[in-house]
This record gives structure tokens, sequence and C-alpha cells, in this order.
């Protein structure tokens, strides 16, 4: 096989898995919550290493996944995910740099800036950690980050 050859399909699987990563922002940002049954894998786990004390860093598991996400609208009213995504060396690894402009059913707007990192395995979300700025958060729904 040709260096070339190798390449095009590494290529190629870097490019599925983002499609499978944008399919990810697609679902929050239209609330179809059943998509995260397709896209993450049976052991698949969110990651939050910069959740405060008190909030869960981490969620293991497809079921605990889909609980997670399908709850979120009895908290929020929508999600806007303006993003970058980022295919890397490893094309089991997608980078993404976003902005979560997130409403509020008070009608204001829960605004914070976010990277995160998805593990693919065969097409599936592995693992995502997502990184975001805890005091935006603490501020935003008055969270006591000193204990």
């Amino acid at each position: 096989m040709s260096k070339s050859t190798i390449n095009l399909s590494t290529q190629e699987l870097a490019e599925q898995n983002r499609l499978v990563v944008e399919r990810f922002f697609h679902t929050m940002e239209t609330q179809d919550f059943e998509v995260i049954k397709e896209i993450f894998a049976p052991e698949g786990k969110q990651l939050m290493p910069y959740a405060p004390k008190g909030y869960q860093s981490s969620v293991n598991g497809l079921d605990a996944v889909y609980k997670q996400f399908s709850e979120l609208p009895s908290r929020f009213a929508y999600f806007r995910y303006p993003r970058r995504l980022y295919t890397t060396d490893d094309p089991n690894l997608i980078f993404a740099k976003f902005t979560g402009e997130i409403g509020l059913h008070d009608g204001s707007v829960y605004a914070n800036d976010y990277v995160g990192t998805f593990k693919m395995e065969n097409g599936k979300i592995l693992e995502y950690a997502e990184y975001f700025n805890p005091f935006i958060m603490a501020k935003a729904f008055d969270i006591d980050l000193s204990a």
C-alpha cells in the first residue's frame, strides 16, 4: 500500500469522525437527543474537568450520557454552539473550539467559551471532554467556588 493511500484513508476516517462530532452539536441545537444513542459508544462518557464542587465531573456509559443530555431542556430553553472543529494527526481525535449561547427559561442567556476533545472509536464518540471557564459558570448561576 502506498503512503498516499494510507493518508487518504486516514483523512477519510478523520472526516467521518468530524461529521459525527458535527452531528453531536447539531443534536444539541435541535434538542433531538435520541441521536445521542446513535453517536455515543455503549461505554461512552462525558468528562467535565472544571465542573465546580458538587457538580458531576464525569458521566459514564451511554444510558447516563443520554439521560444527562435529554434532561437539559428542563433547565435550558435552547442551545447554540458557534464552533470550529479540527481534525488532528490522530483520525480518532477531534478538537472543538466553541462558544455556548444557552437560553435560560427566564429569557436570559448563559454564554461561556469552551474547548472540547472527542475521542472516537468505530465511528462513535467514546469520550467527550468539555473544558469551560468555571468562573463564568459560577457568576451566571450564583455558584460559590470557595466551597
